[in-house]
């Protein structure tokens, strides 16, 4: 009975120390999302998105494409326009790991309208990435 004691807590203590020894399997990853900073209406059809691209994740990569859900609402609190699913390719922009990188895109839609009164707006975005340019 002893020895077989003795043998299960070399066993433990080996799966310990091999536990502690070899990497836990967490592979690097970026994580990158779009953030909006501002919206500009400029003319009637166009809205303009100020923001940057946040890689929080551990490994640099290159910024694919961003989808962009968005709804603006006049100071009356009247909706003016809304929209989901809005795909804006981007050209092989790199974030690095821990890094931003501003970027500003139009989105254009005869629906928008001409408006030059405060506003305020609802959005949520989707960024895809990939690890190689191209």
């Amino acid at each position: 009975m002893k020895a077989l004691t003795l043998r299960l807590l070399a066993l433990i203590a080996l799966a310990l120390f091999c536990a502690a020894a070899l990497p836990q399997g967490a592979e690097a990853k970026p994580h990158i999302k779009f953030s909006i900073e501002r919206v500009h209406m400029r003319q009637a059809g166009q809205v303009e998105i100020v923001g940057y691209f946040e890689n929080t994740g551990d490994q640099g990569a290159y910024v694919k494409w961003t989808e962009l859900d968005i709804t603006l609402i006049a100071s009356n609190g009247q909706q003016m326009w809304a929209d989901t699913g809005i795909r804006h390719y981007v050209n092989d922009i790199y974030v690095p790991a821990g890094g931003y990188k501003a970027y500003t895109y139009r989105v254009k839609n005869p629906d928008i309208p001409e408006y030059h009164g405060k506003f305020r707006y609802r959005c949520h975005t989707n960024t895809h990435w990939g690890k190689a340019a191209g």
